[in-house]
């Protein structure tokens, strides 16, 4: 559906990057608020990382401000600017969607997590019974690790280029999921059914893959979840004959829970602890 055209009326929804050129969220997220019959439009916006909370205090002086999205790498510390949080932005330790409270503060969540699954889910993609390898443990990667041990998967690893960042999230699920087996191997794509690329690699043309997928079984899936571009990884995988998809459908399953948030519909926020 076609947006409405922008006037004094409309709200808006920035999206923060850093960089900011390979964000497309606009062209899903437009046309999903004109759909809910909303006078919405989101707007990209580069902002550095040391100029995040001055942004965001400069932003909530906006007096028709809907809400915030973020991506890389701002989510970590997004999380940390928000007086309440959604039990997923509390476990993970990141924020992705602000919504500014009548206090003045902000509420985060994080609905990576849910996108994900729900992508996953409607595309055949998850089944617990077999392990599941990330590759990237920043803000989505955690996100994801943490949706996949909550909905039943049992061996999650996850590796990274910050070997001791990926060792963070592997202790963080060991905690949160005392049950699952959960690791930092590589070498776990030969066992895996489903891999998935969180990382940043593939944004763009020239990006190295961040593994190669003969190495997963000839049944796994890949699900790399950048939404910019068809990548290169997904032409190996689809080339090696394995079940791939791409990150648009992650972003519209994500839609309707920031949706709902932006607009206050229901969704608890707890203090931090």
């Amino acid at each position: 559906m076609t947006p409405p055209p922008l006037t004094g009326a409309t709200r808006i929804v920035p999206i923060l990057a850093h960089p900011v050129d390979h964000v497309r969220a606009p062209r899903t997220y437009n046309p999903a608020f004109a759909a809910a019959g909303l006078d919405w439009h989101m707007v990209p916006m580069g902002v550095a990382p040391a100029d995040l909370a001055a942004t965001l205090a400069q932003l909530a002086r906006v007096t028709n401000l809907q809400g915030v999205n973020l991506t890389i790498p701002h989510k970590a510390a997004a999380f940390a600017l928000c007086s309440r949080v959604t039990a997923e932005a509390r476990d993970t330790g990141m924020a992705n969607t602000l919504r500014l409270e009548a206090d003045g503060g902000w509420s985060g969540a994080n609905s990576d997590g849910i996108g994900f699954l729900g992508a996953a889910r409607a595309n055949g993609l998850l089944d617990t019974a077999r392990p599941v390898v990330i590759a990237g443990s920043g803000g989505a990667g955690t996100a994801i690790a943490f949706a996949l041990a909550a909905a039943g998967v049992r061996e999650i690893d996850v590796f990274d280029t910050d070997a001791q960042r990926a060792g963070l999230l592997q202790q963080a699920l060991q905690r949160q999921f005392p049950d699952i087996a959960a690791g930092t191997r590589r070498e776990a794509l030969r066992r895996a059914g489903l891999a998935v690329n969180a990382t940043p690699m593939g944004l763009h043309a020239h990006d190295a893959m961040p593994f190669d997928p003969a190495l997963l079984p000839a049944d796994a899936a890949l699900f790399d979840i950048i939404a910019a571009r068809d990548t290169e990884l997904m032409a190996a995988a689809a080339s090696c004959g394995l079940r791939v998809l791409g990150g648009r459908p992650m972003v519209e399953h994500q839609v309707a829970h920031q949706l709902a948030f932006w607009r206050g519909d229901f969704i608890p926020t707890e203090l931090r602890r």
